[in-house]
Parts: C-alpha cells; structure tokens; sequence
C-alpha cells in the first residue's frame, strides 16, 4: 500500500499560503491608515485587495476540502479548456476594445458588453450566468465605488 497524497492537497497549501500573504497585506493597510475617512484613503486599496484574496484561498481551500472528502481523486473533472494562443489574443484585444469603450459608452454600457463577451470567450454558454455576471457585477462595482467610496466612475 502506497502513502499518496491527494493532489487537492496541494490547493490547501497554496490556499494557506496565500491567505497568510492576505493576513500581511491586511494588516499593513491597517498600519498605513493616518485614522481619517477610509474613502479613498491609501490604505483602503490593500485592504480590498487583501479582503479579495482572502476570499479566494478559502475558496481554494474549501473546494479541495469538499473534494478529498467526495474522494474525488482525479485534477479535473472535464479535464479543462486547452491553451489557445488565439483565445488570448483576443481576450487582448477585448480588453484594448474596452478600454476604448468605456470613455465613451459609459461604466455600465461599456462592462456589461465587455463582460457578456469575455464570459462567451472563455467558454461559458449558459445565458442566465452570463446575463447575471455581465448585469450584476458592473452594477455591484457601481454601486460600491459611487455610494461607498464616493467616486464617479465615467
């Protein structure tokens, strides 16, 4: 009998690792805040980007968890998209195409259209999930970076 480890268990390191790298980043956005509004404040970005991926690595973590209990053994279970030169190249291209876009058609003419066609891109042909990503989170972005942080986005 051999002693083999799962191959998720390496997501659990690198999902601990990063959440550590969060733990970091966190508390040095902590650190850097002068105590007046968190709004645009410099220390606000780490702490996103540190809350961001935190989410991630347990993300990471949980879903090698939940596969190790299933037994689920193997890397993939469709084995995942191949690499395509081409593909890149256009998600490139979609975002030279955004960028050019969004001054403009606006915010969230410009991420919505951005987002339907980036998630067509990459291989997701469900219209309800693409409709609800390409929708909801230009609108979630708006929402936070307008009422939250008080900055108009164009």
């Amino acid at each position: 009998m051999t002693n083999a480890r799962s191959p998720w268990a390496g997501n659990i390191r690198h999902g601990v690792f990063f959440l550590a790298v969060a733990a970091v980043f966190g508390l040095q956005g902590f650190a850097v805040h002068d105590g007046g509004q968190w709004s645009l404040s410099p220390a606000l970005f780490p702490l996103i980007l540190s809350g961001g991926l935190a989410l991630l690595s347990f993300a990471l973590i949980g879903q090698a968890v939940l596969r190790i209990r299933a037994g689920d053994e193997g890397p993939s279970r469709n084995g995942g998209a191949p690499v395509s030169a081409v593909r890149a190249s256009l998600a490139f291209l979609l975002c030279l195409l955004y960028a050019q876009a969004l001054p403009r058609a606006g915010f969230l003419p410009a991420s919505a259209v951005f987002l339907a066609l980036f998630c067509l891109l990459v291989g997701e042909r469900r219209p309800g999930a693409v409709a609800a990503l390409s929708l909801v989170s230009p609108a979630v972005i708006y929402l936070l970076f307008r009422h939250g942080l008080n900055v108009l986005l164009p």
